[in-house]
């Protein structure tokens, strides 16, 4: 297996992860913002555990992961380009999904009442900046796997 090969197989699965949090942050928040306080809260109730146990959502977030081990083995860092994309990749996992956004999603439905709609309402509007922050970098992450991929310099 090339280089480019491997990068393009792991540039696929980030881009899809890049689009499954885009249409969370996206799409999917307009229709929750629609939602009033206790329909959204059991919403996401639902859709918070699903999601975490989505097949598609498992290999598009950890497969990534488990792929930069055997590429940074095989072909080392000296695709800057690719190397931060990976690190940008990483580090929105280990520092933004796991400890800022899980326990935001964790709060809404487990330590705040149905009857908080002012709670809620302001735990909502921090999901929201919080999914679209997440977004915003894991494309950063495919903008610069992109750019090593292409050779930009």
């Amino acid at each position: 297996m090339t280089r480019a090969f491997t990068e393009i197989l792991i540039l696929v699965l980030n881009v899809a992860s890049a689009d499954t949090l885009a249409l969370i942050a996206g799409s999917l928040q307009k229709v929750m913002n629609m939602m009033d306080e206790a329909t959204f809260q059991t919403f996401l109730k639902q859709f918070h555990p699903s999601l975490q146990r989505s097949p598609y959502q498992i290999i598009t977030s950890t497969l990534p992961v488990v792929a930069f081990i055997p590429y940074f083995i095989i072909f080392g860092f000296s695709n800057w380009w690719f190397t931060a994309g990976a690190f940008v990749h990483i580090a929105a996992s280990v520092f933004v999904s796991k400890p800022i956004i899980l326990p935001t999603y964790k709060k809404i439905y487990h330590a705040l009442e149905s009857s908080d709609r002012a709670g809620l309402r302001e735990w909502r509007r921090k999901l929201q900046t919080r999914n679209r922050f997440r977004a915003v970098l894991q494309f950063v992450s495919v903008a610069l796997m992109v750019s090593g991929l292409f050779g930009v310099s």
